[in-house]
């Protein structure tokens, strides 16, 4: 009788794990919910190719990855000095991975946190309905939409200085893993392509 109760509770308890897991599937955004811890190893220049963890080959450029005024190519032109240190603060901002990321998504908006406890971090809320907004920064304003590609949550930025930011986060299949991806890009600062992936894993 004992076995059988044993028996009994492990079933259900697999059978609402399932559950979990087939409505995460369902629903991306509550897939995305939860908190979640940088893992280092797993990740790809979580912080850029100068950053911690960085590996692979680095591109040219002072930096690494960053041009001095003058070297910017055609079209767009070039930075001046203040411009230029404008953007170096933007793409070291954007290039800094959180260790840790508290996320509160629905199909209309999203709320992110970068360290869960609101008495350290900064919390930030967005729409998902890829209009621009303006956040502010120490670097100055920078224009930023939020949309949804299917599973995948997207936050797109864009700053005077035309730096362009694209980060895709995107939950594993069954959900212990948050994977986020960062492009930047520049039409007046020459730039190497750099890989940068960041790994996550859920806290809760």
């Amino acid at each position: 009788m004992r076995l059988k109760l044993v028996i009994t509770a492990l079933a259900l308890s697999l059978l609402a794990h399932h559950t979990s897991v087939f409505a995460q599937a369902a629903d991306p955004a509550a897939a995305l919910s939860g908190g979640w811890k940088l893992n280092m190893d797993e990740s790809i220049n979580p912080n850029g190719p100068d950053g911690a963890g960085a590996r692979g080959s680095r591109g040219g450029g002072r930096g690494g990855n960053f041009a001095s005024p003058g070297q910017g190519p055609a079209p767009g032109g070039d930075l001046g000095p203040e411009e230029l240190q404008r953007f170096n603060a933007h793409l070291k901002m954007f290039r800094t991975a959180p260790p840790l990321l508290g996320i509160q998504a629905t199909a209309k908006d999203v709320i992110l946190a970068y360290d869960p406890d609101p008495a350290k971090g900064q919390m930030v809320k967005y729409m998902t309905d890829n209009k621009k907004s303006v956040m502010t920064t120490p670097a100055g304003p920078v224009d930023i939409k939020v949309k949804w590609n299917g599973k995948v949550l997207r936050r797109e930025m864009e700053t005077k200085e035309s730096l362009k930011v694209v980060e895709d986060y995107t939950v594993s299949a069954d959900g212990k893993q948050l994977v986020v991806t960062v492009e930047t890009s520049n039409i007046m600062v020459r730039m190497a392509k750099v890989e940068i992936k960041r790994v996550y894993d859920r806290t809760q």
